[in-house]
């Protein structure tokens, strides 16, 4: 192997065959070579490579000069920007470095770099729960609405009555309009009724007679009305009258409603003598000129039919008006004109004596 050597102050020329490594010389004023492919350096032996400040390779030293370089090198020219990757090739950079920017926005930032498999897992779960939760929700109403319509045609079908029993269709108007399949009553706490003044006489069930009246008062169309109408009339009663409580056992409102009075069990103050066999009914009210409406008309005769059915009336009763006991036009003429139709109405008699009852 020949070999010329020449040393100058700012670098070194080697001229000889090296075999594939060779050395150029490299100067200040020059721009830089692309690097030339070199032997591999792992060949070299561990006992040429000495732990000196002076470049060693082979049987070749170098000393005193800069820019002396073995093997392969990479130059830049120009600006250069050097990038962190998580993986390369597939095999993960454990140095990585997470940036702030990767923390504040909560992702991971190893699920960034392009694994598939992992972001398609993340995607499923997110929709398998996003799903999970409107099916939930969806089961949810289902039910509900299920529930809600099972209820509905229960409901119906325990209003429901045959239709030989049914009764005509209302039509009358006004407020507070009362279904014709049911009474509505209005218990005394309902209408603000104040304690009885002393106790009250039970009355001999079942009553064999029935006595319709009227209140004498305005009418009244509506609940509150009627209300009003019948605690001014209990007040009448026991701070006028002296009685122990209001005088009617019912009283029939213009709202199609059951006011309850003394009720079924108690001896009323309604027809002077004859209250121990009757159950006395008043109309809210004066009808002597005026017609009561429908409502308040069917409510009495349903009123009448359930005492009947309670056994708290008796089923042979008889029907009176006020005026045939007494001296007085209640309960009015229209009044009196209705129920003289009614079934059990008592219409002729020379005597009280000949119908009263025989106890």
């Amino acid at each position: 192997m020949e070999m010329n050597v020449d040393q100058v102050n700012e670098g070194i020329k080697v001229i000889g065959d090296l075999g594939d490594i060779q050395i150029a010389e490299i100067s200040d004023n020059e721009e830089c070579e692309k690097p030339v492919p070199s032997k591999d350096l792992s060949i070299i032996p561990k006992s040429l490579l000495q732990s000196s400040t002076v470049p060693v390779f082979g049987n070749i030293s170098v000393s005193d000069s800069d820019n002396v370089q073995f093997g392969n090198n990479t130059y830049f020219n120009g600006p250069v920007t050097i990038k962190q990757v998580i993986k390369n090739n597939g095999v993960e950079n454990a140095s990585y470095t997470v940036t702030d920017d990767e923390q504040d926005s909560g992702v991971s930032p190893r699920s960034k770099s392009g694994d598939k498999k992992s972001q398609k897992t993340q995607k499923f779960t997110r929709w398998n729960k996003n799903h999970i939760i409107a099916l939930s929700f969806g089961i949810l109403i289902v039910v509900l609405i299920v529930t809600l319509t099972v209820n509905y045609v229960l409901y119906q079908n325990s209003q429901t009555t045959p239709s030989s029993t049914k009764p005509e269709a209302y039509n009358s108007s006004g407020p507070d309009i009362i279904s014709p399949e049911y009474l509505r009553f209005v218990s005394r706490i309902d209408w603000l009724a104040q304690p009885e003044e002393g106790a009250l006489d039970l009355l001999k069930l079942p009553a064999p007679w029935v006595i319709i009246t009227h209140t004498a008062t305005e009418t009244c169309k509506s609940q509150s009305e009627c209300v009003l109408r019948v605690r001014s009339i209990q007040t009448f009663h026991i701070e006028s009258r002296g009685w122990y409580d209001i005088g009617y056992n019912f009283l029939v409102g213009g709202d199609g409603s059951i006011y309850y009075g003394r009720g079924w069990d108690y001896i009323g103050s309604h027809t002077l003598y004859y209250n121990k066999y009757s159950i006395g009914i008043a109309f809210i009210g004066t009808f002597n000129t005026i017609v009561p409406p429908k409502r308040q008309i069917e409510a009495c005769q349903r009123l009448i039919k359930l005492g009947v059915k309670l056994g708290k009336i008796a089923k042979d009763y008889k029907l009176l008006a006020h005026r045939q006991l007494m001296s007085t036009l209640s309960p009015g003429d229209t009044v009196f004109n209705v129920i003289k139709t009614w079934p059990h109405f008592v219409s002729n008699f020379t005597s009280v004596d000949d119908i009263l009852p025989r106890y």
